[in-house]
């Protein structure tokens, strides 16, 4: 079964960049931040999908994410 990572990771960037994220944990807009809430919204995603979704595929996820993270430091 082929999963849409594009859509999965761009969904994860989605609420890494939402505004009232960090106006109410009063955190700082940075890249670091946004890399750690990035990573915080991967693990919850892959912790409740680990029953759901075979393991290999939760793999080819996370090796894509962390591509896609590598690819955006690179520019």
């Amino acid at each position: 079964m082929k999963y849409n990572y594009l859509n999965i990771y761009n969904n994860l960037i989605k609420l890494t960049r939402n505004k009232k994220l960090y106006l109410n944990l009063e955190k700082n807009d940075t890249f670091s931040e946004r890399l750690i809430f990035l990573f915080f919204h991967l693990a919850l995603f892959l912790k409740h999908y680990n029953s759901f979704i075979p393991p290999k595929n939760l793999q080819e996820l996370f090796d894509f994410v962390i591509k896609q993270i590598e690819l955006s430091i690179e520019k």
